[in-house]
Formats: structure tokens, sequence, C-alpha cells
């Protein structure tokens, strides 16, 4: 296979996995792009990989990836019509919050590759995600619970849902059904299952 030229999700991916912008990338087995088609209609927004993704460079494939899969399962959507990815491509050591220049140095791989999929939604799961995505979320201390429900307009139209992360769903028996609704609205929204009558 060549090389591959342009900007594209295929080239995004390339310059994260060779990526040293900031100090992840030193503890890092590998790097996760994100993983998904182009024409996805919905984009999933995590915090950042853990052990299981840094192992294999693939997003959500630890036990809270199994929780997302089995919720989907459960709506009847396939992960391979999402794209998947996170505010940072490499695992934060200890599974620890990222830093302010760590989001900073990978915020334009993610912002292009929202450019690239043309998603008709995007759900950021968790706290970091919803920080940084959620227009109302950028100057305060961001608790999930206050952004869900309150849907924003990003680029070129594409609307934004808050959720929590599936990791905090699995553990928390009270966020497993809240989480539930709000992937099943996000998916709604961008037509991947029918609208509610």
């Amino acid at each position: 296979m060549g090389r591959v030229v342009g900007d594209s999700l295929q080239w995004v991916a390339q310059q994260v996995r060779g990526c040293t912008r900031c100090r992840l990338s030193g503890s890092r087995t590998h790097a996760v792009p994100g993983a998904g088609p182009p024409e996805a209609p919905l984009v999933l927004v995590g915090e950042g990989p853990g052990s299981a993704e840094d192992a294999t460079g693939r997003p959500f494939q630890g036990a809270a990836g199994r929780f997302l899969d089995d919720v989907l399962a459960q709506l009847g959507v396939q992960r391979s019509r999402l794209f998947l990815t996170s505010m940072v491509k490499c695992r934060p050591p200890g599974n620890r919050t990222p830093r302010a220049d760590e989001l900073a140095a990978c915020r334009g791989y993610l912002d292009r590759q929202l450019r690239l999929v043309t998603a008709r939604a995007v759900l950021a799961m968790g706290a970091t995600a919803a920080a940084q995505l959620h227009p109302s979320a950028r100057r305060a201390a961001v608790r999930v619970g206050d952004l869900r429900g309150r849907p924003a307009t990003l680029s070129r139209g594409t609307r934004l849902l808050v959720t929590y992360h599936p990791a905090a769903a699995m553990r928390f028996p009270a966020r497993r059904e809240p989480f539930r609704r709000d992937l099943a609205a996000a998916c709604r929204l961008a037509g991947l299952l029918p609208a509610r009558g």
C-alpha cells in the first residue's frame, strides 16, 4: 500500500502514531487515533486510551468498551457504523486525567477528525470531553449531569450531546440507564435509530 497523502482520516492516524507533541508519547505503547468510517453519522468522543487501548492501538477495547458494545447491541446499532475517538490519543500514566497542555497538543487531531467525518451528531462521553467540546462548559468546572439534555451545535450544524463516560456508567448503576438513554438519543439524532413518534 502506498503512502497516505492529504487530509484524510488515514493521514490523521499516521500523524497521531508518529506524534511526539507532549509527554504522553514517551510512555505509550501505541497511540490510539480512533476508528470508524468517514461517513459515520455519529462520533463518540471519550477522554483518552486506557491500558487495553494502549496495548492494541484501538479505541474502547477494555471493560468499558465491552460495556459500550453491549449497550449498542441492545439498541441494535453496530459499532462499525460509528467513529470512536478520544480527546487525547495516548494513555495518560495510571489513567490520570489528561493535563491542559496534553489536551491542547491533541486538539488539532480531534478537530481534523470532526471535520473529516460527515457526522450529524457527536456524543461527548465524560467530563473531560464535555468540558472541551460543549461551548457553555469551557470556563466552568464541568459536571456531566448539568450538561446532559443540553444539546449544542458545533461547526457545520453537527449536534453535540453529553453523557457519562461508559466506564462511569459501568461502575455506577444509577448512571447506566441515563447513559443508555443518551446514547439512544445520539443515535436517533444521527439517523441510526428511528425518531420517536
